[in-house]
């Protein structure tokens, strides 16, 4: 695991720190941890992107690949773009779920707003998906 980490420039401080935040990323092997990188990749994610998203946001590596594609596909489903700059910007986007996103994006259209409204809002204020 720690190698594979290194192998995309994250320090053996910074993985450290990943370990103290998600302590089961330690157990990962690194088929899972390819898995992981392989999705970001499929998303456009360049390297700098993927090492920041995985720095930052430890637990992207403990989801299930399940529950990522399924985020990914609902997101695309809403028509969010260019989700490499949205989980660049926001890795922790990575750790909500597909249902998260549409209770909340159904909650907002209850209230007559458009979805294209909703999804620009979203996409230029990034921090709305921490009230999610």
């Amino acid at each position: 695991m720690y190698e594979i980490l290194k192998n995309i420039g994250i320090s053996e401080s910074t993985i450290n720190n990943m370990v103290e935040m998600c302590e089961n990323i330690k157990e990962l092997s690194e088929e899972e941890i390819l898995k992981k990188i392989d999705i970001l990749k499929k998303e456009n994610c360049d390297d700098i992107q993927i090492r920041n998203i995985i720095s930052s946001n430890a637990s992207y590596l403990d989801k299930s690949n399940t529950d990522i594609n399924n985020l990914i596909a609902k997101l695309k489903e809403y028509g969010f773009a260019n989700l490499d700059l949205l989980f660049d910007g926001n890795p922790y986007i990575l750790n909500l779920d597909d249902f998260e996103i549409e209770r909340y994006i159904k909650g907002r259209l209850e209230t007559g707003e458009l979805l294209e409204d909703i999804v620009d809002d979203m996409s230029a204020n990034l921090l709305e998906f921490s009230e999610i």
